[in-house]
């Protein structure tokens, strides 16, 4: 049984997908939260909420979809489970976060799909060796996404 939500917290279903391209190079999205600048960005996979009635794949899906304009056939069991509490857009969420890891040809990133919150929200992406990941200094979340790399990449 999940974990109850605190009080004064919003309860987020959301689905990932982490990209890895034939070099092993996985594609991440830099944003931030629009209400708090001063909180810098971070990197993260593509994906986002569930809408009413989706699954997590359905969800999975669909956000890479919008978010790089691919269409994935297929995408595997879910191989991580993250929860997460963070306010974001003036929300204070806790995100229960399923992740699938799928490999795919290289390919650049449509935007054309992308809400308005999201271009409001995204500044770059771009693809990152496991070096890259290794040594960055940057936010990525997840914290453990190298691991998952590794592990189911």
């Amino acid at each position: 049984m999940p974990e109850p939500v605190p009080s004064g917290r919003r309860l987020r279903l959301a689905a990932k997908v982490v990209l890895i391209d034939p070099r092993n190079r996985v594609l991440l999205f830099r944003g931030g939260d629009p209400n708090a600048p001063e909180a810098g960005t971070w990197w993260f996979p593509p994906g986002g909420g569930l809408d009413p009635g989706e699954t997590s794949e359905q969800a999975a899906r669909r956000e890479v979809l919008e978010e790089t304009g691919l269409l994935l056939d297929r995408l595997g069991p879910i191989v991580f489970h993250r929860r997460a509490e963070f306010t974001f857009n003036g929300i204070n969420l806790v995100s229960e976060e399923d992740y699938f890891v799928v490999r795919v040809d290289h390919f650049d990133v449509n935007s054309g799909g992308w809400t308005d919150l999201e271009r409001e929200v995204l500044v770059e992406h771009r693809w990152w060796t496991l070096d890259d990941l290794r040594w960055t200094d940057d936010v990525v979340y997840p914290e453990d996404l190298i691991l998952l790399v590794e592990k189911f990449g």
